[in-house]
């Protein structure tokens, strides 16, 4: 009886150290893993923390063959779409972070990055954002817009839009871009004259608005809708314009009050 029990303790003890040893290997396993894991995330952004300028070689894809290049000038009309979460956090073509909340887009062909002014022809709504990816690759599209670009577009809902893209500039100072680099390059532009009629944060108010001016019949020049974010908040501003001159602008300013439509003179 007494060596039944020594044997029946011997083996619980044994069958504790191996149950032990087990779960210390699986314990050193996982270990293992997170390590590996965040090793490959900090040598993930050591790698890839600093973006660079790209033009890039000639590729194909789906065939078809697209031939990155330095321009003076760009113009083109076509369909943009948008892309997002997918794609949220994951490295572009000059080795930025993907942020779908970033004003950016991809394009096939330009130098990344690169500053274009983008146009929602359905709209008229504007903006200006870098191009820091390749793509779209889709039938006849030409810019895939950011979720946050798309957005300020009136992209969003619809999936696609008719657009023109026209290119502002490009190089290796647009990697650290920032507001007081967009106001450099509105500097060197021509300063031309708008009649600003209002300012809206529903951009539903705002398509009225422009809807309703350009059904008036003297008017000679665009109704366009751009945006602005300020405080997070993104607000839409009806303009007509560009005017060429100031007695133009004035002269059409007096037209617009005689049907109680007030305005104001902005110069850019």
């Amino acid at each position: 009886m007494n060596k039944f029990i020594i044997i029946m303790i011997l083996f619980s003890l044994s069958a504790c150290a191996e149950l032990n040893l087990a779960n210390h290997l699986t314990k050193k396993i996982i270990m293992s893993n997170k390590e590996k894991k965040i090793n490959k995330e900090n040598n993930y952004n050591k790698e890839y923390i600093k973006p660079y300028y790209k033009v890039g070689n000639p590729y194909y894809i789906n065939g078809i063959k697209y031939t990155p290049k330095e321009v003076s000038y760009y113009y083109e009309e076509g369909i943009a779409s948008w892309y997002g979460p997918k794609f949220d956090g994951k490295l572009t073509a000059n080795g930025e972070i993907f942020n779908q909340y970033d004003i950016t887009a991809a394009h096939k062909t330009l130098p990344l990055p690169s500053l274009v002014k983008v146009t929602n022809l359905e709209n008229n709504r504007s903006i200006t954002l870098r191009i820091n990816d390749r793509g779209p690759f889709v039938g006849d599209r030409i810019i895939d817009l950011s979720y946050k670009s798309a957005q300020m577009l009136g992209v969003i809902n619809k999936g696609t839009a008719k657009v023109s893209v026209e290119l502002i500039d490009y190089g290796k100072h647009l990697l650290n871009f920032s507001e007081a680099n967009n106001n450099k390059v509105k500097k060197q532009k021509k300063k031309l004259h708008f009649l600003q009629v209002g300012v809206f944060r529903n951009p539903n108010n705002a398509d009225r608005m422009s809807e309703k001016l350009r059904k008036t019949l003297y008017l000679n020049h665009k109704v366009i809708i751009n945006t602005s974010s300020i405080n997070e908040e993104t607000l839409y501003i009806v303009k007509i314009g560009p005017i060429q001159d100031m007695e133009k602008a004035v002269y059409m300013q007096r037209k617009l009050k005689k049907d109680e439509i007030l305005s104001k003179l902005v110069i850019e």
